[in-house]
């Protein structure tokens, strides 16, 4: 009973996570050689009876995690808005995925798809995690989504043939960005300000100021300049990723189910 309470425990310490170079590679490797896995046995995934049964499955295993997640946020008492809100873009783009892959609503994967690719990136860049001693549930439920987010975009594009178009772009980079300046407004109303200060509990999309060492060098920045760099970073992101896709979507071609 203590491990359990332990391990769902709803107070954090205040000092940030430190993952272990070793475990940092292995995780990287997990992470990637998955991919490639994807990637290497693609035409045979595609000749599956119905090779959208295992994209589904990781609808349903993200929509699990994301049910536990939140029961465990009220539960605990960590629940907060400050950060708690599913208002980040990795974040959001999850109940898409789950939308799409377990409820078939296709409309929506030229955002989640963009979406969970900087998610999935950034997030295993930075491996900003919640600040919890381990073993403690976080501890896996960050890695299992944001892993599993790489996975889903492989497969989707390498087994499921999504082809990256101008049209889905073009509302990607619309939706991103009216939310984008959401996000501005709803950090700066809940804060009281525009202006940056690493006091500040609200930081959604980090709009404000990225997590880690990059802090305190972006506070330095003059007043507006950080949320213009991050307008029109996110735009040139995106239509990197928009690029890149369209050299997967070339290198990975050959017979498929279009089950996209």
């Amino acid at each position: 009973m203590d491990f359990l309470l332990s391990f769902f425990s709803g107070v954090e310490r205040e000092h940030p996570v430190i993952v272990p170079l070793p475990l940092k590679i292995g995780l990287y490797v997990l992470w990637f050689g998955v991919m490639v896995l994807i990637f290497v046995f693609r035409h045979c995934l595609s000749r599956l009876k119905k090779p959208e049964r295992i994209a589904k499955a990781m609808g349903v295993i993200l929509l699990v995690d994301q049910i536990v997640l939140y029961s465990w946020q009220f539960f605990s008492g960590y629940f907060n808005i400050e950060q708690s809100l599913p208002l980040f873009h990795c974040r959001i783009s999850v109940p898409l995925l789950i939308l799409d892959l377990v409820f078939e609503v296709k409309v929506l994967r030229p955002i989640w798809i963009y979406w969970a690719a900087l998610g999935t990136i950034f997030s295993m860049v930075f491996m900003d995690l919640y600040r919890f001693d381990f073993p403690h549930y976080t501890n896996f439920q960050f890695f299992i989504v944001h892993i599993l987010l790489g996975w889903a975009i492989c497969y989707v594009v390498f087994v499921l043939n999504y082809q990256f178009e101008k049209k889905g772009l073009k509302l990607a980079l619309i939706v991103t960005f009216v939310y984008n300046i959401f996000l501005i407004l709803f950090n700066a109303f809940f804060n009281g300000t525009f202006i940056a200060n690493a006091d500040h509990k609200f930081n959604y999309g980090y709009m404000l100021f990225p997590p880690g060492s990059l802090q305190d060098f972006v506070l330095s920045f003059p007043p507006f300049l950080y949320y213009l760099i991050m307008l029109i970073g996110y735009e040139l992101l995106i239509l990197l990723l928009y690029s890149f896709g369209r050299f997967l979507n070339r290198l990975g071609a050959g017979k498929h189910v279009n089950a996209a």
